[in-house]
């Protein structure tokens, strides 16, 4: 479904949310440039760690791939054509795999580099916490892109129900209630995030190992994907 993929792309990077999403992806790499040139009271590494926890992980990361995400089928469902991609001869299955995929290299990837390039900012020298970094990142992304691909399709208030998600269960809920650490996408990154680089977020009460993080993303990944493939099987498509 290269066809799939690359409409999907050129929809999510033409249209006018990307601009916010370059803006939102920029704001880490300036926090750090803004770090390097001010006093500040804390280390290095501890504004990286609190840069990375606060701002990367609780906001920007899921910010960024609920726009794109919910937008990977929400263009289709809203105009109608979804009609037009669904009668093709082509497996369900490998849809949902290139409209999940699409915003993964539009957001992810984006996502995954600036984080990198922030740590290289404020921690020069220091490119395994930068590349541990983003790779934590990105499988965060992948994780999101799942659950917000399948919201697009779901419903047309997925971008009101995302936002409901990240602000009050990601950012709130479950930044500071250990019970559901399990069902956290913010905790499966920062885990992983501190599980390939033990000097990252040394300090931080995670209170999630980054194998379970690693399997619960794994599980959270297929299964959102299983449910959407059904969910476009069985859908009445108008």
């Amino acid at each position: 479904m290269r066809a799939v993929f690359v409409l999907t792309v050129r929809q999510l990077g033409g249209s006018r949310r990307s601009w916010l999403v370059l803006l939102l992806v920029a704001l880490p790499v300036l926090g750090g440039l803004l770090f390097r040139l001010a006093e500040s009271n804390s280390t290095p590494a501890e504004f990286a760690d609190d840069l990375t926890r606060t701002l990367i992980a609780s906001a920007i990361l899921p910010l960024v791939m609920l726009l794109l995400a919910s937008a990977a089928f929400g263009n289709e469902v809203g105009d109608r054509t979804l009609v037009y991609l669904v009668t093709k001869p082509v497996a369900r299955w490998r849809i949902v795999g290139a409209k999940l995929a699409a915003p993964i290299a539009v957001g992810g990837l984006p996502l995954a580099l600036s984080s990198a390039l922030t740590i290289a900012v404020i921690l020069p020298g220091d490119a395994t916490g930068a590349l541990a970094t983003a790779a934590g990142v990105f499988a965060g992304a992948v994780v999101y892109a799942a659950i917000f691909t399948w919201a697009g399709l779901a419903t047309r208030h997925a971008l009101v129900i995302g936002l409901v998600y990240v602000f009050i269960w990601e950012a709130a809920l479950a930044a500071y209630l250990d019970g559901v650490r399990f069902l956290s996408v913010r905790r499966y990154t920062l885990a992983l995030v501190h599980g390939l680089d033990d000097s990252r977020l040394a300090s931080e009460d995670i209170a999630l190992g980054p194998a379970t993080a690693a399997v619960c993303s794994a599980i959270v990944l297929g299964l959102l994907a299983v449910v959407t493939t059904r969910k476009l099987r069985r859908m009445e498509i108008p």
